[in-house]
């Protein structure tokens, strides 16, 4: 049977209320009658502190994880957990020292000491939380969102085919992909090759972000044809072939342009607003229908082959 919210919030009380009451008794038996003939209490109060402090904090979250997931969405879920254990494990921390019968002015005193040093030691692990933190507040994206990240802090390879020099395609020099999740310290992107990649939040936080709408997206295509070809009536039969696509998502958005001339070839361009975030799928379609018209448009256009000549008739010897 699946808990309401208010049950699992009464749930969650009640475990903490027993494992209070729990703990109180133990300590009450153990320091009274001192069953093992142990000396000394702030032992005990360390240790029942941290052991039930441990089992409330794992069970609490165990109780409220699919809750949290439901409520929140898959998107935000596993961040909200990542948030709950940071503070939980900190307020457990902070009880086991008061437990310990820890100084208050020490402790403060020791926690700016311990601040700096850590702080120091662990500023590129620090940066990534606090990153986290502004990426949680900033949203930039979103789990489930189509990105490209470009960064300076990781390197790749810039193909050089199919962009030609005489091309104006857009080459975005990045990384893309869909984000899955966005934790305290990393990211998760699901690649379009299909890994997936971890990024430390810090560089996500200094990466150029561009989102890629889910519903549209502008695709290009180009394609040789030979100079024997009549490139104006060919041009108008590909508008009106790509225009009828299923891809195309407003037939008044296709354009068919001349990008190079040359005395033997043309350089056809195609651009068309198609449905969907991906590229390829109506590039293929298109590429498909631009080949069987320019395959047809060649054989209408090539010459007939001539006739052979007559054999030629063998002289006949002088009488």
């Amino acid at each position: 049977m699946a808990l309401t919210s208010r049950s699992a919030a009464l749930v969650a009380v009640g475990i903490l209320a027993a494992l209070v009451a729990a703990g109180a008794l133990l300590y009450y038996v153990v320091g009274h009658f001192n069953p093992a003939g142990i000396g000394g209490t702030v032992w005990l109060r360390v240790l029942l502190t941290a052991g039930f402090g441990l089992v409330a904090v794992l069970g609490i979250e165990r109780l409220v994880a699919g809750r949290v997931v439901q409520r929140a969405g898959v998107r935000w879920g596993g961040l909200v957990l990542s948030a709950y254990r940071f503070a939980a494990y900190a307020i457990l921390a902070f009880a086991v020292l008061i437990a310990a019968n820890v100084n208050s002015l020490a402790l403060l005193a020791g926690g700016t000491f311990g601040g700096l040093v850590l702080g120091l030691a662990s500023q590129t692990a620090l940066s990534n939380i606090v990153s986290g933190v502004v990426l949680l507040g900033t949203r930039p994206m979103q789990p489930g969102d189509r990105v490209t990240l470009v960064t300076w802090q990781y390197a790749f390879d810039v193909p050089t085919y199919p962009p030609k020099f005489y091309s104006n395609d857009l080459l975005m020099p990045g990384y893309t992909g869909v984000v899955r999740t966005i934790g305290i310290v990393y990211s998760t992107v699901a690649l379009d090759e299909g890994p997936l990649v971890k990024i430390p939040n810090s560089i996500l936080l200094q990466a150029a972000v561009i989102s890629h709408r889910p519903s549209e997206r502008r695709v290009r295509t180009k394609f040789d044809v030979p100079a024997t070809v009549e490139i104006r009536p060919l041009m108008e039969q590909i508008r009106a072939a790509v225009a009828s696509s299923p891809w195309v998502k407003d037939p008044a958005s296709v354009q068919v342009l001349v990008n190079h001339a040359s005395p033997t070839l043309y350089v056809l361009s195609v651009d068309a607003l198609c449905q969907g975030a991906l590229e390829e799928p109506p590039r293929s379609d298109f590429l498909l229908l631009i080949a069987d018209l320019v395959h047809a448009a060649g054989v209408a256009s090539s010459p007939a082959p001539a006739s052979p000549p007559p054999p030629a008739v063998p002289a006949r010897p002088p009488a």
